[in-house]
């Protein structure tokens, strides 16, 4: 808080000052307009007699949002004020209300309208700061672009048609057309219209911030010197439904009190629940959208988290107050940023100002053409339409622009309901669509290829390299689910018909981020048919849930054919068993098995008690210099981490290299292997954690001894040297 204080008293001394206060004041008025815009398109048709209470709903969120994001958002120039979108679905409301309801209550008419709003926004706010308090925004930046985009088109629309609704009090649709062109309505609404198409157009030519405000003005002034010119009173022209009336003159606040409560048709209420879920997705995808623009917009770091939870505490503060749920606004935020305004005080100036008409000046507001007000809107919505119809056609695919077009014109013919949900089904096929396109395999091998780490005797290898292509072996990754998993079963099933036909097939579930019940099923399919033909499977960093759903429905007998194994090194000696019992089967019966084996192992088996003699008559020599040790089961022989001071090299028995964090098998050592081949020649921090399978010894040549060695023996020297680097580039 302390650090908040400084900042904006360091804010208020220095050049920031001067374009802050400016800003916030033309900023404030500006909101203010677009305020009572929103209200009188929430409160129209048959709600327009309390579209001024509305408007002190809408101008007490303006205020509540825009001073506490101003004082707690990481971009300090943030403006905000109730979105459009949400407004646009928000109106929706009045119709199904009005036909409930009726006028002949207005209080009890508000009281419902209110408390519907406030139920929107409130559910809206708490799920924003749910989202941003445990870290979740990740998981909605998934919403496919051009749905995004049918969206937001769609909300630009809904702002237009509300637009027009305000200045004409028709709600425009198929039905009311030819009314809105009829000579007693066409001239309510035409001006407005000519004046939002004009402001759009010369905003696209010059961007100058005070165009927008200074154009309210002329207008506003052009509609006076018409009166004048007329001969029209303010009393007519507030009859007529040109000027706003029945604002309070002590103000717009409080708009209610809780005894309005009372008159609250819960029924008519629950009701709009569809709508409220709406309200609240619409923001959720608008601030996520606002936040990424003023991110790439300032080139400023922004915590999407941060945002998200302060816009629903100020969303839910909103909410008491019955307004409608907002966020940053990207377009005014920008402009504080780029005019020399990066302060909190432009964002609290435009509050002060908001807050102002609300408490003491709502009478100014009957003052205000309805064509101003629903001008802005129709701008708005024109704006919008543009920038997602227009400017994305040159960036989108076809194929996704047409995704966005179709939203836009269900939204447009159907309403906003039935985008949303044209939009969520077109979202699920998107992601189907786009996930089955992903090769669920990320690689494939077989025991010829790929091998465990484990030492085997020569005979053994022989039969490996012989027969190591029964072992089929694949790598998965990305998520299971019933149409990754059935395209993977098929070509999981074709191996099962291919000659050779494997004897065993690993799959290593290391990469797959998850699955559903259908991938299990899939996989239940292909393991009873991989049982009927007596091929083995082996799973390796299978997930226990994924295992524990074949449990149950896999039969019996099938399950327990299944292997799971802790990586794949270890699956990978699975493999090696299966073959190894698979090949002993079909030899018992063969009489020359033995000795076609033995001619084929032959050379290599010369070759190892050839490297094995070498290593004895080396160790032999060396007898002098070296320290023998000897270790029992399990225990450490190098410990990872720790330097290593000399060489040490396994003379009798067998023992495991393993990566200490996870487990993970990173070579199988036996008699003449060298521990840490890099200490040897200088101290050295081991990398792997080396432990004993069983009893075992080791000889240890310090570095002491190592360079008695040298000075008194030095051809012993080179000898060992060269046995080293032989047997390191073997190991690799």
């Amino acid at each position: 808080m302390k650090s908040l204080f400084k900042e904006l008293a360091e804010d208020a001394t220095s050049p920031k000052m001067v374009p802050a206060l400016a800003l916030g004041l033309v900023i404030g008025v500006l909101l203010v307009v677009i305020g009572v815009s929103f209200a009188a398109m929430i409160f129209s048709g048959p709600l327009a007699p309390l579209a001024t209470r509305g408007a002190g709903l809408t101008l007490f969120g303006a205020a509540s949002l825009c001073g506490f994001l101003a004082l707690s958002s990481s971009f300090r120039a943030a403006i905000s004020t109730p979105q459009d979108a949400p407004v646009a679905v928000l109106a929706t409301m009045g119709v199904p209300v009005a036909a409930a309801m009726g006028m002949s209550d207005p209080n009890a008419t508000f009281a419902t309208m209110l408390a519907a709003m406030s139920i929107a926004t409130l559910a809206t706010g708490i799920a924003l700061t749910a989202i941003g308090q445990f870290r979740l925004t990740r998981y909605f930046r998934f919403m496919p672009y051009p749905v995004v985009g049918g969206f937001l088109a769609g909300g630009g629309w809904m702002l237009v048609k509300g637009g027009i609704s305000v200045m004409s009090s028709i709600s425009p649709d198929i039905d009311t057309l030819p009314m809105l062109f009829e000579g007693m309505h066409i001239w309510k609404w035409s001006p407005g219209a000519l004046y939002a198409i004009s402001l759009w157009l010369v905003l696209k030519r010059w961007s100058h911030f005070l165009i927008l405000p200074c154009s309210i003005v002329m207008v506003t002034a052009a509609y006076y010197v018409a009166f004048h010119v007329l001969g029209i009173s303010l009393i007519d022209a507030r009859a007529e439904g040109i000027l706003l009336s029945g604002v309070p003159s002590s103000g717009l606040w409080p708009a209610f009190s809780l005894s309005d409560l009372q008159a609250v048709r819960w029924d008519v209420v629950f009701d709009q629940t569809p709508i409220m879920i709406t309200v609240m997705l619409v923001t959720m995808m608008g601030l996520l959208l606002n936040i990424s623009g003023l991110e790439l917009g300032s080139g400023t770091d922004i915590d999407f988290d941060r945002e998200f939870r302060n816009a629903g505490i100020a969303n839910t503060l909103g909410g008491l107050g019955g307004s409608a749920p907002g966020s940053h606004t990207l377009s005014l935020s920008l402009l504080c940023s780029s005019s020399g305004a990066y302060t909190r005080l432009a964002g609290l100036i435009t509050a002060g100002v908001i807050a102002a008409v609300l408490f003491m000046g709502g009478s100014v507001l009957e003052y205000f053409p309805l064509p101003v007000l629903g001008g802005l809107l129709v701008f708005l919505g024109i704006d919008i339409m543009d920038s997602w119809l227009r400017a994305t056609s040159r960036r989108l695919p076809l194929s996704d622009y047409l995704v966005l077009g179709v939203i836009f014109l269900v939204i447009c013919f159907s309403g906003f309901l039935e985008g949303v949900a044209v939009g969520l089904v077109i979202t699920v096929v998107l992601f189907i669509i786009r996930l089955s396109r992903v090769d669920i395999i990320h690689g494939s091998f077989t025991g010829l290829t790929l091998h465990s780490r484990i030492n085997r005797s020569i005979p053994q290898r022989t039969i490996l390299q012989q027969h190591g292509e029964h072992i089929r072996g694949y790598t998965l990754n990305g998520y299971l689910f019933f149409g990754s998993a059935s395209l993977l079963v098929e070509t999981l099933k074709q191996e099962l018909r291919k000659t050779p036909q494997p004897w065993c097939i690993l799959l290593d579930f290391k990469g797959v981020s998850g699955f559903d019940i259908s991938a299990a099923n899939a996989f239940q399919r292909f393991i009873a048919s991989a049982h009927a033909e007596h091929v083995r499977i082996i799973l390796t960093e299978t997930p226990p849930h994924f295992i524990s759903m074949l449990q149950r429905i896999l039969p019996v007998a099938s399950f327990k054919t299944l292997v799971t194994a802790q990586d794949l090194d270890r699956g990978l000696e699975a493999c090696e068993e299966t073959i190894l019992n698979e090949y002993a089967e079909r030899t018992a019966l063969q009489a020359n098995a033995e000795d076609m084996l033995f001619e084929q192992s032959v050379d290599d088996m010369m070759a190892h008690l050839d490297r094995q003699v070498l290593f004895e008559e080396l160790v032999e020599a060396m007898h002098p210099w070296l320290q023998e040790c000897h270790y029992e089961n399990e225990t450490p022989l190098v410990l990872k981490g720790e330097v290593q001071q000399g060489l040490q090299m396994l003379i009798w028995g067998s023992a495991t290299a393993t990566d200490l964090d996870g487990g993970a098998r990173l070579a199988h050592l036996r008699a003449g292997d060298v521990l840490v081949p890099q200490a040897a020649f200088t101290p050295f921090v081991a990398r792997e954690h080396i432990v004993a399978d069983g009893p075992c010894r080791t000889a240890l040549l310090t570095a002491q001894a190592r360079l008695l060695m040298e000075q008194e023996t030095p051809d012993l020297a080179l000898r060992l040297d060269r046995y080293i680097i032989s047997s390191w580039n073997g190991a690799a």
